[in-house]
């Protein structure tokens, strides 16, 4: 009992560090597809890759509506072609965050392809990619997008960023959840706790991110 307690303690004291550092403002563009999707199903691609970026605890996103509004207000019309660089300064400009995310999904065949851009407002640069092929069902590419926000966010904080996920489970008629971090874990059945132990190696240390539906 008096481990949970600590294991808790810790994971919460974890937290409360991750939310004094300072978050990165950050707007995503929708993205462009040159076809293999839909327009549905690219948009709820994009809204579940905004959701994963808010429970990194890294960045400040801005909602699509809200950045609809704004950019309504200001006269700006969004066209199909703003999907470039030069396009997302002008937006996070508008915006006034400090990076935007753009990109495009496609597919070649029975593969799907994602490549994504992580640019600075301020120098126009791009600062970071993420390209992956995935072959399968297309609702894995849902994990994708998780895969892709937990690396710009580990490639903004120089540390591992990971996002806890529920797995659920059946057994005897009934199901219970247990919860598991990535990279070097302690895992507590029950949905009682997850602790990252830390990983061997260099580089930087590991953050531990609490998913919202995480028991008390």
């Amino acid at each position: 009992m008096k481990n949970l307690i600590l294991m808790a303690c810790i994971v919460l004291l974890a937290c409360s560090v991750r939310a004094q550092d300072k978050k990165k403002t950050i707007a995503v563009l929708d993205f462009k597809t040159s076809g293999g999707l839909s327009p549905a199903e690219v948009t709820t691609l994009a809204n579940r890759f905004r959701g994963i970026l808010v429970q990194t605890r890294v960045f400040d996103v801005v909602e699509r509506e809200k950045m609809n509004d704004i950019l309504n207000a200001q006269d700006f019309n969004m066209s199909d072609a703003c999907n470039t660089a030069e396009c997302a300064v002008q937006v996070g400009q508008l915006l006034g965050v400090e990076q935007m995310i753009a990109g495009d999904l496609g597919k070649i065949g029975q593969t799907y392809t994602i490549d994504l851009r992580l640019i600075d407002v301020e120098s126009g640069k791009i600062v970071g990619t993420q390209t992956k092929d995935y072959k399968g069902e297309i609702d894995g590419l849902l994990a994708m997008m998780t895969d892709i926000a937990r690396s710009f966010a580990a490639q903004t904080t120089g540390q591992q960023v990971v996002v806890a996920q529920p797995v659920t489970s059946a057994a005897k008629g009934t199901s219970k959840t247990m919860w598991y971090i990535l990279g070097g874990a302690a895992v507590l059945g029950g949905g009682a706790a997850a602790l990252l132990l830390g990983g061997g190696g260099g580089g930087g240390g590991a953050s531990i991110i609490p998913d919202p539906s995480f028991p008390n």
